[in-house]
């Protein structure tokens, strides 16, 4: 359990890192912030870090199987539909947000025991239409 209290941290840091770089506004900020990103995604996922991406959420996930991974992950793609964001891609980063979202939700279902913390994270990112049927 403390490593896994580790990676919250270590991403907790890394978007108050991202927030930083993005507050210069510049594209050496995000350019920063994206590298960021990607070092600590590869870090998370580590071997699975080129097969991962390419694979649908749900897949995804079952490969991953550790819900800390998973929702480690969706943190990750959250930070970069960020940066996406401040760039004004507006678009892209709903596509990421999205991805972000389905994987919160697999890393959710997965949790054993439940994670309140989790599901106010996820359901800070959700519109009530956006919710799927129980």
């Amino acid at each position: 359990m403390a490593q896994r209290d580790t990676v919250l941290r270590w991403i907790e840091q890394l978007g108050r890192l991202v927030a930083r770089l993005l507050h210069g506004g510049n594209a050496g900020g995000f350019e920063a912030a994206r590298e960021q990103i990607a070092a600590a995604t590869a870090a998370l996922l580590g071997s699975l870090a080129l097969l991962a991406p390419k694979l649908d959420s749900a897949s995804a996930a079952e490969l991953l199987r550790d819900p800390q991974r998973i929702f480690g992950w969706a943190q990750l793609l959250d930070l970069e539909a960020v940066v996406l964001e401040a760039e004004g891609k507006a678009a892209d980063a709903s596509e990421v947000r999205e991805r972000a979202i389905e994987l919160a939700r697999e890393a959710v279902r997965r949790a054993d025991p439940d994670r309140p913390d989790w599901s106010a994270w996820l359901a800070d990112r959700v519109s009530p239409t956006d919710v799927p049927p129980a």
